[in-house]
């Protein structure tokens, strides 16, 4: 009798014992979860914020690419014996609005030498790029005109067009032209890239 109650006191600071080793541990574990979980939280937001990048790199290089194609072959007439019907007044290869965010240009793009309202241009329009061609272009009427720009995920900025040199004869086409481009993520505004491309030109008539 007396052993067992010599026992008691033992056996309740050992159970007292266990008991915060339990808490113990159940407190470590919940501060590594949520040790785990923050840092796969943060590289979960880190990898979308990279794939959210990418995707307006590829966008803004999508656009530029079709932008610097079309406009290298202003001019073209693949009817050398005669003269450029594709030019506008003034020797200009390209036409600009007062904006500059918005440029016409003509060629013959289906090699029939001669016009046949292959008349085409780019535009700046509610934070989008659009294309047009078509017999009749103008850079503020609302028909004929397409976006080409993904505008539910992207924001075009600014696009502006700088005519540095045109230079127009029967025979010859030669131009340049710079494309300024900022383009932002529409939900993650501070996801922005600008752009400076060249392009030119040149055709032997």
């Amino acid at each position: 009798m007396h052993l067992v109650k010599s026992l008691l006191p033992y056996r309740v600071h050992h159970a007292g014992f266990v008991l915060i080793e339990t808490m113990i541990s159940i407190v470590l574990v919940g501060v590594i979860s949520i040790g785990f979980y923050s840092l796969f939280a943060t590289h979960e937001v880190q990898k979308n914020r990279a794939e959210q990048y990418y995707l307006v790199q590829q966008e803004a290089k999508n656009i530029l690419i079709i932008m610097q194609r079309e406009l290298n072959r202003a001019g073209y007439n693949l009817n050398s014996e005669a003269a450029n019907p594709f030019i506008y007044s003034h020797d200009q290869v390209y036409n600009l609005n007062a904006r500059k965010d918005c440029i016409l240009y003509r060629y013959d793009r289906n090699e029939d030498g001669i016009f046949s309202g292959e008349n085409f241009g780019f535009r700046l329009h509610n934070g989008g790029i659009q294309r047009r061609k078509g017999s009749e272009v103008s850079c503020e009427g609302g028909l004929g005109w397409e976006m080409i720009s993904d505008t539910a995920n992207i924001d075009v900025t600014l696009l502006q067009f700088t005519i540095a040199q045109q230079y127009t004869s029967p025979q010859r086409v030669e131009s340049y032209v710079t494309i300024a481009l900022n383009i932002r993520h529409r939900h993650l505004m501070d996801i922005e890239l600008n752009f400076f491309r060249n392009s030119s030109a040149r055709a032997l008539l």
